[in-house]
């Protein structure tokens, strides 16, 4: 009796069930890998260069604080992409995106790092310094890298699809 039958008595090949589906899930899970590994490294870039701009005040070891940022912006990106995902039904937009699908990473990770900067700054978990240039109080270098390093990511995607 097949895996997937719902009647008792129904047979039914799952090999070919499984020849067709489980490669399109390992594709998926390859891209979705490739895509957090590229947005951790081009994260982790970016925490070191611009950490200079900040005045931490979360009490956490810098290096430290540096990796688990850049962690939790590889997560923020996954899920950006993710929801472009769930609005395209499949993952298959990232091989090759539309206009749309950049915008709305764009969009999404610019409004993500406006809360998130708004929060941890309202907390005092940091402040910036005099180099920091601000646009109504938020530091431009965290509100841009979400968008910036996600569409950097998704052209890497691309080039390696």
């Amino acid at each position: 009796m097949g895996l997937y039958s719902h009647h008792p008595n129904a047979v039914y090949n799952d090999n070919s069930l499984n020849k067709n589906i489980l490669p399109c899930i390992m594709i998926t899970k390859k891209r979705f890998f490739i895509a957090g590994l590229i947005a951790l490294i081009l994260n982790i870039l970016w925490e070191f260069s611009h950490h200079s701009l900040y005045i931490d005040l979360s009490g956490i070891p810098k290096y430290s604080h540096l990796i688990i940022a850049s962690f939790t912006d590889m997560f923020i990106i996954l899920g950006i992409i993710a929801v472009v995902s769930l609005k395209n039904k499949n993952f298959n937009w990232i091989k090759n995106p539309s206009k749309l699908d950049y915008l709305m990473v764009i969009f999404l990770g610019l409004i993500i790092a406006f809360f998130i900067e708004m929060i941890n700054l309202n907390l005092g978990r940091w402040e910036y310094t005099m180099t920091m240039p601000t646009l109504f109080g938020i530091g431009i270098s965290p509100l841009i890298q979400l968008a910036l390093t996600g569409i950097i990511s998704l052209i890497f995607i691309k080039q390696i699809e």
